[in-house]
């Protein structure tokens, strides 16, 4: 049984986790926290708002709304970006995104395995493939798996092998040539390793919403429908008009916590004027992500907690606190992981960062099947705030009293007005950001598979006390010993 499996056994039976609406069928990437589980992930997150808010004097706590209008996310760039390529599997028509799958497997004979679940189905895409996508091609079948001859693997196709014995499909026939042929792009389908995949395409990844008493599909059916039956409308067209219809009431589920933060920056500085550059305003809260692909129980789910800081600081100093944050949160995870070797970062490569972002660094933790995010600091510039700032027309920048008062008696002292550029680009400002954003139920994930050992000849692990008043202190650090421990 794999590490993931013991403990998904063990959180099952010891209330820590649960399949959410079970005896219903179930929901796929939706699970519900049991009386142990509640009583972890609340401690988990507690310890990070002590170390991220009660124990700095430069950071203040937030919790906004998760229902976001249009105009928040449109300034944001989520409506328009927040997208992911996918792909259908033309056999499992399954989907995945195309930059997590991987390269063609070829067996020792140079062919091509395609893996079904079972019997039946290897024998229903075998059909699928030698009368719609690979007519003319070699082809055998053993249980439940699909084997394909390759003649040759080019830059951007994978030419099959004719079979011999179909005298309809001779090789040298055009018509025949061109079902050999297989469109390539690198990726497989993950689960078969089948190669007859659709074009890939963008899929925005928020969940829409409607603030509406009346439905909103009663007005698509009395405005859009009627129109379109009046009038020939093509899809394009007809898709424009439902979405002019919905406008109105469109609201988003927030993909991210961050949002909400950047566009109250402003009333936190007028509530909090003691608050002066480099400060930080944290959330702990809900987001949630139209996923191509649930995978791994809570580590890749559509609805999801973040723990986020936002560091406002000067854009000349941009550089050194993310450094200085890059080390503090490696510091806190190294607290509370036991196997310091499952923990790393991994810095982005120049094109994996975002165009508005100067640097971002993963935490990653050695999972089951890989390495997977639990964090990502990131040096966001000043973005976020510019673009808010463009949108509504109010200025979100920063102002250091203490060098305007200074520059004003120079002034006055002296008879000449400042004109140097470098003395007023530092009274005031629109400060950059750097950024944590921690997902508490990966942390969580993470967490147990490092406290877990198996700890008999069955295969038993036993990671954790049954007991609440144990796991009330689920993580946490002794006075007398430095080490944090999951209980």
């Amino acid at each position: 049984m794999s590490a993931m499996r013991h403990l998904l056994d063990l959180c099952k039976r010891r209330g820590f986790l649960f399949q959410s609406a079970e005896i219903h069928g179930g929901l796929r990437g939706a699970y519900d926290y049991g009386p142990l589980g509640v009583e972890l992930k609340r401690n988990v997150s507690q310890e990070w708002w002590n170390s991220m808010v009660y124990q700095r004097s430069d950071v203040v706590g937030i919790d906004t709304a998760i229902i976001t209008p249009p105009a928040v996310l449109k300034t944001s760039g989520h409506v328009d970006q927040f997208t992911d390529e996918m792909v259908d599997s033309r056999l499992s028509k399954e989907r995945f995104r195309p930059d997590k799958a991987p390269e063609l497997r070829l067996d020792n004979k140079g062919r091509i395995p395609i893996s079904a679940p079972d019997k039946k189905t290897a024998k229903d895409w075998e059909q699928d493939i030698r009368t719609q996508f690979a007519r003319g091609a070699m082809i055998t079948r053993n249980g439940k798996e699909i084997l394909l001859d390759v003649d040759r693997l080019e830059k951007d196709r994978i030419v099959l092998k004719p079979d011999p014995k179909l005298s309809s499909a001779p090789s040298s026939s055009p018509t025949a040539e061109s079902t050999l042929h297989v469109p390539y792009h690198g990726y497989v389908d993950p689960n078969s390793n089948s190669p007859f995949l659709t074009e890939s395409r963008p899929f925005n990844l928020m969940f829409k919403t409607y603030l509406d008493p009346i439905d909103p599909i009663d007005k698509v059916i009395t405005t859009t429908i009627h129109e379109t039956q009046t009038k020939s409308s093509d899809l394009a067209t007809t898709r424009q008009q439902v979405d002019k219809t919905l406008y109105p009431s469109l609201t988003y589920l927030r993909p991210e916590t961050a949002q909400g933060v950047f566009i109250n920056y402003a009333t936190v500085q007028r509530s909090h004027p003691h608050l002066r550059v480099p400060f930080g305003i944290a959330q702990i809260g809900k987001s949630f992500r139209n996923e191509i692909r649930l995978e791994h129980a809570i580590f890749r789910t559509p609805e999801f907690e973040q723990m986020e800081l936002e560091y406002f600081v000067a854009p000349w100093k941009a550089s050194d606190q993310f450094e200085h944050w890059r080390k503090i949160r490696m510091d806190w995870w190294r607290t509370y992981a036991r196997n310091h070797d499952r923990i790393r970062e991994r810095p982005h490569t120049q094109d994996e960062l975002a165009h508005y972002s100067s640097g971002c660094v993963d935490v990653e933790y050695l999972f089951p099947w890989g390495w997977g995010e639990v964090e990502g600091i990131a040096n966001r510039g000043d973005f976020d705030l510019t673009k808010h700032s463009e949108a509504t027309g109010i200025k979100l920048q920063y102002t250091d009293e203490r060098l305007l008062q200074d520059r004003q008696q120079r002034e006055k002292a002296t008879g000449l007005k400042e004109t140097d550029p470098t003395v007023l680009d530092r009274e005031r400002f629109t400060p950059h950001v750097v950024e944590s954003s921690c997902g508490l139920n990966r942390a969580m994930l993470a967490l147990m598979l490092d406290a877990m050992e198996v700890v008999d000849e069955h295969g038993t692990p036993m990671p954790f006390e049954n007991d609440s008043r144990e796991t009330s202190s689920a993580v946490s650090s002794s006075s007398s010993n430095s080490d944090a421990a999951i209980t």
